[in-house]
């Protein structure tokens, strides 16, 4: 039996999570939901910010964590972090598009380049939050999926909220 790379698998799960996100975005556009600022019923965070907020992830991942470096783009990426209110910064769905995209692209080019020795680097330090003290950055980067797909849920909640309060079959 052929394993399949540490690049390969980490490939296939953005794809993957892209495949999702688009296909909720999708069902929310098709339902007639342009408004970012749409927060559904259950009283979750906005529509988006849960745009923004994956893109803010794939920079918190990257820059924050595993290279120490600066986010992308600082004003996206504070209006949109966890501890945040939800609420739509005002960007544009293309701005914020566009922030992830940039974002994905930026660590898959990492993850591209990285050696087995970067995947197995322990990140630490006073500036790393406490839950991810200890991990090494092949966890970071299954964390990082799992957090995305978790906002993937939330986008598709917000579609079956639409259906519920559109009677729409989306």
């Amino acid at each position: 039996m052929i394993l399949m790379s540490e690049i390969e698998m980490i490939r296939h799960l953005a794809r993957t999570t892209r495949k999702w996100r688009e296909r909720a975005l999708k069902g929310i556009m098709d339902a007639g939901q342009s408004d970012l600022a749409y927060r559904p019923s259950t009283g979750m965070s906005s529509l988006g910010w849960l745009i923004a907020h994956q893109a803010a992830v794939y920079d918190f991942s990257l820059n924050h964590l595993i290279q120490s470096s600066p986010p992308l783009r600082p004003d996206l990426f504070k209006a949109h972090l966890p501890g945040t209110k939800g609420d739509w910064s005002g960007a544009t769905l293309e701005e914020m598009n566009q922030y992830y995209d940039d974002c994905e692209t930026a660590f898959l080019t990492w993850v591209e380049n990285a050696q087995q020795s970067d995947f197995e680097r322990v990140v630490d330090g006073e500036n790393i939050p406490k839950f991810f003290q200890g991990m090494t950055v092949l966890e970071i980067i299954s964390n990082l999926f799992v957090h995305l797909n978790h906002h993937n849920g939330h986008l598709s909640s917000i579609k079956g909220d639409l259906m519920t309060r559109h009677d729409t079959h989306i």
